[in-house]
């Protein structure tokens, strides 16, 4: 292969691979009955403890402007897998996870890992265990 078409091969590879990465957690957040973003937004506040999470720390982590926040906000609450507040700063808003959510966010990890683990079996994330870091290398100079 000449020597251009290796880092060509290599982006190739990685993506095709992330392709398979976001798949897999879209599939298992679905199978969990939940959308990428409510997952994504229960993940956010369990990372941080799932207690008294400030929205605006949840809001920064998936770079989500207020508005979509305050929509998705208020539908999670509607399901019940979570509580909003307000915060010491009454300007503030908190979000806790209820149990109904911690155990719905719970089974969207669940599910994620069974897809992740066919996904490996398949070789599709081959190239992420493989390639990333010389990926990453190549096209930062390293």
């Amino acid at each position: 292969m000449p020597s251009g078409q290796a880092p060509l091969a290599l982006l190739a590879a990685v993506r095709r691979s992330l392709r398979v990465l976001n798949d897999a957690i879209d599939d298992g957040a679905k199978r969990a009955g939940l959308t990428l973003q409510q997952q994504a937004f229960l993940l956010a506040t369990a990372a941080r403890g799932g207690r008294k999470v400030a929205l605006s720390d949840v809001r920064e982590e998936l770079d989500m402007d207020q508005a979509t926040a305050s929509e998705l906000l208020a539908r999670l609450i509607r399901l019940g897998l979570i509580t909003r507040a307000t915060a010491t700063d009454r300007r503030a808003v908190d979000v806790t996870l209820t149990a109904k959510g911690r155990q719905r966010f719970a089974r969207s990890i669940d599910r994620i890992r069974d897809e992740l683990q066919v996904a490996d079996r398949a070789g599709d994330l081959r190239a992420l265990r493989e390639s990333l870091s010389a990926y990453l290398d190549h096209y930062t100079g390293r």
